[in-house]
């Protein structure tokens, strides 16, 4: 299978994962809430300005943190050599799709379900413990995604919109994701 081809197909692969959890997701938010809509897709409140420029300002700050991580740790490029032979050379406009689709699907079930059932504690360690790594050089992976769990519960609840999580999970994964790709 020639390599764009292959990328279409992960593209695609990926996609479908994310769309299924997405789609799992809403329903355990519609069976968890009284009426349809509940609160966790509940629209931009009244700061949502102020949302937006935290939002803004942690996609930023988490990818610059990212860069100079890759910069000083071996093993951060190894597994950016990693992940360029798994995904291969994606588009931005392919990126896009599998930041979105991450961002939309994780934030619907781990931050609109589970932490309503959970808490935020513990769904930020179970959203770290998913993160596990196929490897030991991707060891970090975890605990930055624990933290960044901590990170996105707080802006969902200090925001009351998943809207913000969803755009700061999914800027990060696309930047993130652009730099591993390019950096490898």
């Amino acid at each position: 299978m020639p390599n764009r081809q292959k990328e279409r197909e992960g593209v695609r692969l990926i996609s479908l994962f994310y769309a299924a959890m997405s789609l799992v997701a809403l329903g355990l938010i519609g069976w968890r809430q009284d009426s349809w809509p509940g609160a966790p897709l509940a629209g931009p409140g009244p700061n949502w300005a102020a949302a937006a420029g935290v939002t803004l300002g942690l996609v930023v700050g988490v990818h610059l943190l990212s860069r100079g991580a890759h910069d000083r740790l071996p093993s951060l490029r190894h597994g950016a050599r990693q992940l360029k032979q798994l995904l291969g050379n994606l588009s931005p406009a392919q990126i896009l799709v599998v930041a979105s689709a991450s961002g939309i699907g994780e934030e619907l079930l781990f931050r609109g379900w589970l932490m309503h059932e959970t808490g935020l504690w513990i769904s930020s360690i179970l959203f770290g413990l998913v993160h596990v790594p196929p490897t030991r050089q991707w060891l970090y992976w975890p605990f930055f995604a624990a933290a960044m769990g901590l990170a996105l519960g707080w802006l969902y609840l200090w925001s009351g919109s998943l809207l913000f999580p969803i755009l700061l999970h999914a800027g990060i994964n696309f930047l993130n994701i652009r730099m591993l790709l390019r950096m490898s």
